[in-house]
């Protein structure tokens, strides 16, 4: 079944639900004309169906966010039945004349607004907290890559010749420096870790030709200038 015809069968149960609702609305009031309290009864119900089948067009769990929609399915059911629980107690006791209309609408428009907060805690508050997690799983992750890298570039320094000792002295500062460098949600943190990333791959592939046998005089610049794009990194803190 496609997601359209999902939504369309969702949609056509909803209204065959509806539709009985109304059915015995119009049947129970055939031969009288409704009063408040009635009124306050069919309203709450009808609001009681809306609740029961609210799960039914938001809660959809799909392959990739199946761990995150759980918690909050869960969460959006057991409102429901609370809801649902609360609002017949409050049309008994209503209808046994425990308490007057008026006491009976306040107590429902409560109810109602506990079940408002129980949503958006479990809808939207859920899925903020989601994408804020997943933001800082992508920060980690650029970090966790510049250091990955810079580990594996730290045996091909180990093994330059003498006549880059002053180079390797600065990349190996550089590297280790990196140990301090902590996830940042800004702009500029992400541009230097871009900046920084670039600087490994540029004197990996000097140091590949220096392995080749060529002489480069370019690799102290770059060693410098990582040192440099390191030292700016590691000031930039949350």
């Amino acid at each position: 079944m496609t997601k359209y015809q999902s939504l369309l069968l969702r949609f056509i149960l909803f209204l065959a639900g509806a539709g009985i609702v109304v059915l015995a609305f119009f049947l129970i009031n055939e031969n009288r004309e409704p009063g408040h309290k009635d009124v306050f009864i069919w309203l709450s119900i009808g609001v009681m169906y809306i609740v029961f089948f609210l799960p039914f067009f938001f809660s959809a769990i799909n392959i990739g966010n199946f761990s995150a929609k759980i918690p909050s399915l869960s969460m959006v059911w057991i409102g429901n039945i609370l809801y649902i629980a609360a609002s017949i107690t409050v049309i008994i006791i209503l209808a046994n004349g425990a308490v007057s209309l008026n006491i009976a609408i306040i107590i429902q428009a409560i109810i109602f607004f506990i079940y408002m907060i129980n949503v958006y805690f479990a809808y939207f508050a859920k899925s903020h907290v989601n994408r804020i997690a997943e933001q800082e799983d992508d920060l980690k992750y650029n970090v966790a890559k510049i250091k990955s890298k810079a580990g594996v570039l730290l045996l091909s320094v180990n093994q330059l010749p003498g006549e880059y000792e002053a180079a390797q002295k600065i990349i190996k500062k550089a590297i280790d420096d990196m140990n301090y460098i902590y996830p940042v949600n800004n702009n500029a943190g992400a541009e230097l870790e871009a900046n920084i990333m670039r600087s490994l791959n540029s004197i990996s592939e000097l140091i590949g030709s220096v392995k080749g046998g060529a002489y480069n005089s370019s690799l102290e610049n770059a060693a410098v200038n990582l040192q440099s794009q390191v030292n700016e990194r590691k000031l930039l803190r949350n």
